[in-house]
């Protein structure tokens, strides 16, 4: 059987990040009803942003906040996004790129494509959220936001609430939702465990090469040659 990093990197399916939001939203229902509170509000959460080196313009490699890609499997930076705690509905809120951008950075897609790409509900940007929520609450004059703030046991640091313009026209929850979304994390379901499989796979094989590196070979090298094995058979998105 020909090893792991021979092989074509399995893709990870957008079904994945669907089956997660409805993990989370059964979880959050019933927490909700044995608490005696009303099924509405928003799950709500902000992925993460471009950062430059320092002073310059040097933008350094994007890593996607956990829990949002845990969600909504976003690759790109300054998204927001909710989830419908009554209809189970998923919206994506895009940054709206100006038209420069194209210049440098290629095609700014629109909203039709995210939508197709991450197999949400409806996508509109980021300078549309209180419009869209407000609409979406049939009139209440607070909608009620599920925000993420919980302490990361590891770091000792705390995941940061997302924050917006226009953020004080909604009554924010900042205890629920963060234990909650950590527990579905921790329960792997059958495609999470395909992957996790195949990414051990990988890096038993990386290490197998340094160990069958020749006597005496320098430490850079042996290095490379780890994180070659490693990134040959990384996994990809569709």
């Amino acid at each position: 059987m020909a090893p792991s990093s021979c092989l074509s990197p399995p893709k990870v399916p957008m079904e994945l990040h669907v089956s997660n939001r409805e993990k989370l939203l059964k979880s959050l229902r019933q927490n909700l009803t044995e608490t005696s509170r009303p099924l509405y509000g928003f799950v709500f959460l902000q992925g993460g942003e471009e950062k430059t080196r320092y002073c310059t313009d040097h933008i350094e490699l994007f890593r996607q906040e956990s829990y949002f890609a845990y969600l909504f499997g976003v690759k790109e930076p300054g998204f927001y996004a909710a989830i419908d705690i009554a209809t189970g509905k998923s919206i994506l809120f895009a940054p709206r790129l100006p038209a420069d951008y194209a210049v440098w950075l290629g095609e700014i897609k629109q909203p039709s494509y995210f939508q197709q790409q991450y197999m949400v509900s409806m996508v509109y940007y980021t300078d549309e959220i209180v419009g869209v929520l407000h609409e979406l609450s049939n009139g209440l004059k607070k909608p009620l936001l599920f925000l993420l703030h919980g302490l990361n046991t590891d770091s000792n640091n705390f995941s940061k609430p997302a924050e917006f313009e226009g953020i004080e026209k909604f009554e924010k929850d900042l205890t629920t939702l963060h234990p909650i979304l950590t527990e579905c994390r921790v329960l792997k379901s059958d495609m999470e465990l395909a992957l996790i499989e195949f990414a051990n796979d990988i890096s038993s094989e990386a290490h197998v090469e340094v160990a069958i590196c020749e006597n005496f070979s320098l430490t850079g090298f042996s290095h490379k040659k780890f994180n070659y094995s490693y990134h040959l058979g990384s996994l990809i998105y569709e």
